[in-house]
């Protein structure tokens, strides 16, 4: 094949790939799950629970800790100083959250042989009561 032909072939799939990626990325959501799904084989996946927020810890570095219950389970989620300084420019403290059911996105990791939530953003937490 002649060189201007491959480069035409490679461009217009490079073009195609792209639009996809802008069309389908808003689509690409999340696993939805409940807690007691939540496994060591999902270290560093994102998932999304939802659940009442309950235990609130606040570290010197400005770290927060909770437990979220839903009827299976319970997991501990973090909040790293940024994002709670995000979550706090909206006129919310972390502390606000107590006993609230809430949405929360984040990645899957284990801390001293323990599963937790690690915050994605400030907007991957929603109050919902």
């Amino acid at each position: 094949m002649k060189d201007s032909i491959i480069f035409k072939i490679v461009f217009t799939t490079s073009i195609i790939g792209t639009i996809g990626m802008i069309i389908f990325a808003g689509a690409i959501t999340p696993k939805h799950l409940n807690i007691n799904e939540i496994n060591p084989g999902m270290m560093d996946e994102e998932i999304t629970i939802e659940g009442v927020v309950d235990n609130i810890k606040e570290s010197q570095s400005q770290t927060y800790f909770f437990d979220i219950t839903d009827n299976t389970g319970k997991i501990n989620v973090v909040i790293f100083k940024k994002n709670a300084q995000d979550i706090e420019i909206s006129n919310l403290t972390i502390f606000h959250l107590n006993k609230k059911r809430i949405k929360i996105s984040g990645i899957v990791t284990q801390y001293n042989g323990k599963i937790e939530l690690i915050l994605k953003n400030s907007k991957s937490l929603e109050i919902l009561v």
